[in-house]
């Protein structure tokens, strides 16, 4: 499984911007390919990289250094911050013109442009909630989908929704044939 590099680059700025003092220990902190990756100057964002070195290597890095291990926290937050960049950015369209539900259509297709090979999906939509299902992510691990749902979260609260909050209801991490969240709002 891949990572395209703009995912490595949102990871890098995340701890740039949220623990600057703590950059270097946390690139330090890495294996050598990891850490040479994360230290280039210039990071392919259209490029395609290793999952593991590329992705979770520095993620686990992020939640064992600055949230305790906590990886729900550390990924919603890593996640949270991802789509502020995204949406506030290169995405910034889909606010201006997306209900909720549009929105959540259209990222379950980002996401498929983020990491390959992957499939996600909106499998049932209502006034105030939103169901996504991820049945083919390879190399799934906890902290990614709290990473997809934390982005999910920010984006829902960038789009006007209130008090938004999410439940895994399924999950390939524990056993299961696919992920499932549902996220609900006021």
């Amino acid at each position: 499984m891949e990572i395209k590099g703009t995912g490595i680059k949102t990871t890098r700025d995340f701890v740039k911007a949220t623990f600057p003092s703590q950059y270097d220990q946390w690139i330090d902190s890495m294996p050598e390919k990891t850490k040479a990756l994360y230290s280039s100057a210039m990071i392919n964002m259209a490029g395609w990289y290793p999952m593991k070195e590329a992705y979770h290597v520095p993620i686990d890095r992020i939640i064992s250094m600055f949230y305790g291990g906590n990886a729900k926290t550390g990924a919603e937050a890593l996640g949270k911050f991802s789509a502020d960049i995204a949406l506030k950015g290169i995405y910034k369209l889909y606010l201006m013109v997306a209900t909720p539900q549009y929105l959540m259509q259209r990222a379950s297709v980002v996401f498929s442009t983020f990491y390959t090979p992957c499939e996600i999906k909106v499998s049932e939509s209502s006034g105030k909630s939103v169901t996504m299902q991820i049945p083919k992510f390879p190399e799934m691990t906890l902290a990614v989908e709290c990473r997809i749902a934390g982005w999910c979260v920010r984006s829902l609260e960038l789009c006007g929704c209130k008090n938004v909050k999410y439940t895994t209801t399924k999950s390939l991490t524990r056993g299961d044939i696919l992920t499932e969240i549902v996220y609900s709002w006021q």
